[in-house]
């Protein structure tokens, strides 16, 4: 076995040892959601943050130094609006990375937009070391559709661009992420069809499902217009088909995440018990902290307050407790779903929609 395959091996068994130490009832999170930016290149119909007035951003320097005080973490998603507009990503990565010797996961989202300096900066990520780094294309729909609900033409035919480039580099995993609505549940098939054109060996198990959320704090499209699918049994039954048998922690994470949502959706509520201010927390792109990216709850900010003390603080063990009587604005957001999911298997693993 290789040095790099070993040391795969070691950060993902200390991933898992962090997963069991939640559910030993630990309030040091494992997974991070760092929001990078308010700065987005589309115009989403279901996603607000391009219109939000734009302030500072953490620097790859303070990043480094707030997660070196959380040494607990070992998944960091980085997200945004889009997180490529900053001109420092691969200094944010390798300050990730520096600060979080024990870090397993790097994952992040794009629009997909600026194609040559994704490739660019996602292939020096690459040479950082980091066991898993996985990059997730963000598709609305076949073209037309998926340029109308990001608010930009051409959107579809860049974003195919940066996918293609990211399938073929060694060192990242590439996906689609599809958030499903009333306006694009019933194109899967079309959608996937569109693809197929560019990248013809794209199938079903390519592409990460969730369903539209709204948040207040956040996407701040709590007026938008889009709404959330009430029925998406084809779907999902398509999508478990093709993961059914395998144990690709990917695929055994979205395959219970797609079994629950229809109870999601019929119910508002979470199928499980939330872990959020356990599992996970979320920080946004000016260090305020919040129990997720659904319950806008402001506990305190990293530039002033280390996280484990603002996780420690009245204000956390207060919204915990929220979370735990399931009196959270509620969602099934993968942002909060995927750690739960994971923090109380094997009990999510074969836990079927009420």
């Amino acid at each position: 076995m290789s040095t790099d395959a070993v040391k795969r091996l070691r950060a993902y068994a200390g991933l898992g040892a962090r997963i069991l130490g939640t559910r030993l009832g630990s309030t040091r999170p494992f997974k991070l959601t760092l929001m990078l930016t308010d700065r987005c290149d589309c115009r989403c119909e279901g996603c607000r943050i391009w219109e939000q007035p734009k302030g500072r951003e953490l620097t790859p320097a303070e990043i480094g130094d707030v997660l070196a005080k959380a040494p607990s973490l070992r998944w960091v998603n980085l997200t945004g609006g889009e997180p490529f507009l900053r001109n420092d990503m691969v200094e944010v990565v390798r300050a990730v990375r520096a600060s979080l010797p024990n870090l397993a996961v790097v994952d992040f989202p794009t629009t997909g937009q600026r194609t040559d300096v994704i490739l660019r900066d996602v292939a020096a990520m690459t040479a950082l070391g980091i066991p898993k780094l996985v990059v997730t294309c963000s598709l609305e729909g076949p073209p037309l559709l998926h340029d109308k609900l990001r608010g930009r033409e051409g959107a579809f035919e860049r974003m195919i661009a940066t996918y293609a480039g990211l399938r073929a580099m060694e060192g990242v995993d590439v996906y689609f992420g599809m958030t499903l609505s009333e306006a694009n549940a019933d194109q899967v098939d079309a959608t996937l069809a569109a693809v197929q054109a560019h990248v013809p060996d794209v199938g079903w198990g390519d592409v990460h499902f969730n369903v539209y959320t709204e948040s207040g704090h956040y996407y701040r499209n709590e007026d938008a217009t889009l709404r959330a699918p009430t029925e998406l049994e084809a779907v999902i039954e398509r999508a478990l088909r093709v993961r059914a048998g395998s144990w690709h922690p990917t695929d055994v994470i979205e395959a219970a995440y797609l079994r629950l949502l229809p109870e999601f959706l019929r119910t508002g509520r979470s199928p499980l018990p939330c872990k959020a201010l356990r599992a996970g927390v979320f920080v946004n792109a000016q260090g305020d902290v919040h129990p997720c990216t659904v319950y806008g709850r402001l506990l305190g900010n990293v530039l002033e307050t280390p996280l484990y003390d603002i996780l420690d603080g009245a204000e956390a063990v207060q919204a915990r407790e929220v979370v735990a009587r399931d009196e959270c604005p509620g969602c099934w957001s993968p942002c909060e779903a995927n750690p739960t999911i994971v923090a109380t298997a094997p009990e999510s693993l074969t836990r079927r929609p009420r």
